[in-house]
């Protein structure tokens, strides 16, 4: 009977094989850094990536010197923390403007590189193309937060952006005012004419809208006719007023759609804070409550919600 024969397993490759293999090979963008964020050895996908057929080509270099000023201190921030404090930095989001004018979205992880003593003398990079996908989550973030007929905030980015406020200026204790506004007669604009020149009608408000306010104020649609401006610091109660009448000016333009002439009213409530609540709730239901008595005079005005107004939510309810 045949004794077995034994076979030796393979000679394992050497470190500088599978080192080699790793930087030549990996579908991330791979990098060593010096303590002066000096570039020491790179991947042959970040050579690529930057337009270098060498990666030896890119020894010596810095971020600065390859993705300009801006983005080269804000990364060699990130390496000083990895350097100086030995912990690593993980899965870090990096944005960086484009020549053709695209944002290039990566993700980031940094591992301090340690000699035999521990001493960190350096680190090691990783980085990841991720534009694609940021770029859905972005698109899909701006969808959740923003009107689809006009592309102003929906209510819910709205109230997000009045709570900030608020708490802002409890803060600093500064005023603000929020305009509810209603487009006259509008469903006589739907009947009459039809929902697709109606829809047409609402994008030229909302552009009308946005270029009356400062860049600073939020104009929002929160359904159907129904338009929120917030107008942040105020200095004075009667810069809001000044706004409404500027807005009702705006629309007062008349508007040609599909070749047909319209005129436009709109009435608008004015709430303060504090003045009429010091919440988002009781903000908006007041200025919503001012609307309806601009409304119920004819519309085409503005009306102040004043103090003596019901300030609280409940009584508003009863009104």
């Amino acid at each position: 009977m045949d004794r077995p024969v034994s076979v030796s397993p393979p000679d394992p490759p050497s470190d500088e094989f599978l080192f080699r293999a790793l930087m030549e090979t990996t579908p991330d963008a791979t990098y060593f850094k010096d303590r002066q964020s000096r570039l020491l050895r790179v991947s042959r996908k970040m050579a690529r990536d930057l337009g270098f057929s060498d990666p030896a080509e890119l020894v010596g270099k810095t971020d600065i010197d390859l993705f300009g000023e801006a983005f080269g201190k804000a990364t060699r921030l990130d390496d000083l923390k990895v350097i100086e404090t030995g912990r690593p930095i993980i899965g870090v989001i990096e944005s960086r403007q484009l020549d053709n004018g695209r944002t290039n979205w990566t993700l980031t992880t940094k591992l301090p590189l340690q000699d035999e003593s521990g001493d960190v003398i350096g680190l090691l990079g990783m980085t990841r193309e991720i534009s694609e996908t940021r770029e859905t989550e972005l698109a899909l973030q701006h969808l959740a937060t923003h009107d689809a007929l006009t592309d102003l905030p929906n209510r819910f980015l709205m109230a997000d952006r009045l709570s900030q406020l608020l708490a802002r200026s409890k803060r600093s204790s500064t005023a603000f005012a929020v305009l509810f506004m209603d487009i006259d007669r509008f469903k006589g604009v739907n009947d009459s004419r039809g929902h697709e020149f109606g829809d047409l009608l609402l994008r030229a408000v909302a552009k009308r809208l946005t270029s009356t306010v400062r860049q600073s104020d939020t104009v929002a649609r929160i359904g159907g006719d129904e338009f929120v401006i917030i107008l942040e610091n105020l200095h004075q109660i009667a810069e809001a007023d000044e706004v409404a009448s500027k807005v009702q000016r705006a629309l007062a333009r008349p508007f040609t759609l599909e070749r047909q002439r319209l005129k436009v009213t709109a009435s608008i409530g004015i709430s303060f804070y504090p003045e009429n609540g010091e919440d988002t709730d009781t903000l908006l239901r007041a200025a919503d409550y001012a609307m309806y008595l601009a409304k119920r005079r004819g519309g085409n005005g503005h009306l102040t919600c004043l103090p003596g107004l019901p300030r609280s939510a409940e009584a508003l309810e009863k009104e």
